[in-house]
């Protein structure tokens, strides 16, 4: 093919299968817009840059495959960043494209010139922190390697972002070139460890008295969660997920105890820190949420097996003793075959799995079914269980409103709840969802934030209105940054600095971005809402004033950050009198 650089690299995007790319333009760019025009590529305009990555991000999260984002040289590059950075730490492929000035230009101090030379900053420099691969690509007949070489390590290995940095000239010059297939320059490979290992593993899990699993976001993908749940039943072994593993086995399950965490289950966090002799970890890090800020009850007495794509995160946070690299589709259908082949007798579970999780209340917490109003935020989330059809997808933002989805919204399957929890960026999933719904546009498609998360890229609504893209914002409204509320609640004696806003009307704001507004005030109207507002078929935001005074787990979440900054866990020595003491007081404000 004979054409610009820009319209090689369209053509490349559209054998990836690329359908969407979020972006703002700049003059800088428009070579490359100009080529979208005439491709089958949608573009889709964002409010913000920062907006535009994570609607990348999301699309990638969601099953969209490569995520693309762009941004205009300078502030188009710098307003990415965050975006970038949440999928670099979601471990999600990303194209990242930005906009350069003209190569002739470099060094001379052109408008917005963001090469390195005097006294600019290096875009390529920037966003070489937060992807697998950045470059700048000086001349046309060098951008279909780059690309090739981008795409590749995009989506190979452990997945992540990559950036190319095209100078105007790049876009515009002529190039020319065969346009290789993907499956010639990123070819499908398959890993499989030693058998001697699987030997070790499966052996270790059917010798163990107490054995349990923890399952990471590395094992939502794909045939993971079936091998998941076979792993489970063959060895009678309960099964924990982290927040963005959740739903890796349907937490309905016998087997199942929801997630661990500092906000986890109650069944999961007591379970897996009670003495298990044989531990199997499938795609998880081990990071501080997840382990308690690396709680050493978490280590079994016997054996840890830790499945990862990533061999840096084997055996980083805790000892381990077998360690199984690959794919965790792959190693898990293999670790099912040698545990059958190795198993001699039908196992029970060791536990009372049922009785741990009544008395640990279990997705039945009491103030999930409270008719208080203001509405308990876990009340809003149990009223969704009414409200979500089967096939929803649920975006879920950061801060205390992740920890509800987290302990109160039951997941039945491997691809409902969705958060760039990773960089745990506010806002992130406001905006996130909007990508994640184009990903799987037959399915309904739900965003949960708070309104300080909605306040940081609401506007990003008006994209969905301008491209007729059908997202429901669910915002609960209590008018703080709760989370650094609750932390100056309870750390520093109800002294509050920059946590206390004055909330819009959010109704009469999605009216005005052209979308519908609605409002839940009382017990079984969050459902109503929710319903209403997917049956319009229509962008909507509902609102839901939620009660302020309710927090997550404190004392965890203290103690944890104690730890982590090296002081120390001055919660853990508190008597249930002080306590007592600083609830009465949260209550009174």
């Amino acid at each position: 093919m004979k054409g610009t650089g820009a319209e090689i690299l369209v053509r490349y995007l559209e054998n990836e299968g690329v359908k969407y790319v979020f972006g703002v333009p700049g003059g800088h760019l428009l070579t490359f817009y100009d080529a979208l025009r005439e491709s089958s590529i949608t573009s889709i305009l964002a409010k913000h840059e920062g907006g535009a990555a994570y609607m990348a991000a999301g699309h990638a999260l969601a099953g969209g495959g490569l995520g693309v984002c762009c941004g205009t040289v300078g502030p188009g590059a710098t307003n990415l960043v965050s975006g970038v950075a949440a999928a670099y730490m979601g471990s999600l492929p990303m194209l990242v494209l930005t906009a350069q000035v003209g190569t002739s230009s470099i060094g001379k101090g052109a408008l917005q010139e963001a090469a390195g030379e005097g006294r600019t900053f290096s875009q390529t420099g920037l966003l070489s922190a937060v992807t697998k691969y950045s470059s700048m690509v000086t001349h046309p007949t060098k951008l279909p390697e780059a690309l090739r070489r981008a795409l590749r390590i995009a989506m190979s290995g452990r997945p992540g972002p990559v950036h190319l940095d095209l100078p105007a000239d790049t876009q515009r010059g002529q190039a020319e070139d065969e346009i290789v297939t993907p499956d010639r320059y990123r070819p499908g490979l398959r890993t499989r460890p030693l058998d001697a290992d699987l030997r070790r593993a499966a052996e270790l899990l059917l010798s163990s008295r107490k054995p349990g699993m923890l399952i990471g976001a590395g094992a939502r993908k794909g045939d993971a969660p079936a091998q998941v749940l076979r792993l489970a039943e063959l060895l009678a072994c309960s099964v924990a997920t982290t927040l963005p593993g959740k739903g890796a086995i349907p937490e309905d399950h016998a087997l199942a105890l929801g997630c661990i965490g500092l906000y986890g289950t109650r069944a999961a966090n007591s379970y897996l820190r009670s003495g298990l002799d044989v531990l199997l970890v499938v795609g998880s890090s081990l990071h501080e949420f997840s382990t308690h800020v690396w709680d050493p009850a978490l280590k079994p007495a016997t054996a840890l097996i830790h499945v990862d794509i990533d061999p840096d995160e084997i055996g980083k946070n805790y000892p381990v003793d077998v360690g199984l690299l690959g794919d965790a589709g792959i190693l898990l259908d293999a670790l099912v075959e040698q545990v059958r082949s190795l198993k001699t007798e039908v196992r029970l579970p060791v536990d009372d799995f049922a009785s741990l999780k009544t008395r640990t209340e279990y997705f039945s917490e009491p103030a999930m079914t409270s008719t208080d109003v203001p509405l308990k935020p876990q009340r809003v989330i149990a009223e969704l269980h009414e409200a979500l059809p089967e096939d929803a997808l649920v975006f879920t933002d950061i801060g205390n409103t992740v920890t509800w989805v987290e302990r109160c919204l039951l997941a039945r399957r491997p691809d409902m709840t969705m958060s760039l929890s990773g960089l745990a960026a506010m806002g992130s999933g406001v905006a996130a969802g909007i990508g994640g719904k184009l990903a799987a546009p037959e399915r309904p498609t739900l965003i949960i934030c708070g309104d300080g998360d909605f306040q940081m890229h609401g506007m990003e609504v008006m994209t969905a209105v301008s491209h007729r893209i059908p997202v429901v914002w669910l915002i609960l409204q209590n008018s703080t940054l709760a989370m650094v509320h609750d932390i100056q609640t309870m750390t520093y004696k109800g002294r509050y600095v920059a946590s206390e806003f004055v909330a819009p009307d959010f109704m009469k704001l999605a009216d005005a971005f052209g979308a519908l507004g609605l409002r839940a005030d009382g017990p079984g109207e969050v459902a109503e809402a929710v319903k209403s507002a997917f049956a319009a078929d229509r962008p909507a935001v509902v609102t839901v004033p939620i009660d302020p005074n309710e927090m997550p787990p404190a004392k965890a979440r203290m103690m944890a950050m104690d730890r982590s900054l090296g002081n120390p866990p001055a919660l853990q020595s508190l008597s249930l009198g002080a306590l007592k003491t600083m609830w009465s007081m949260l209550k009174e404000r």
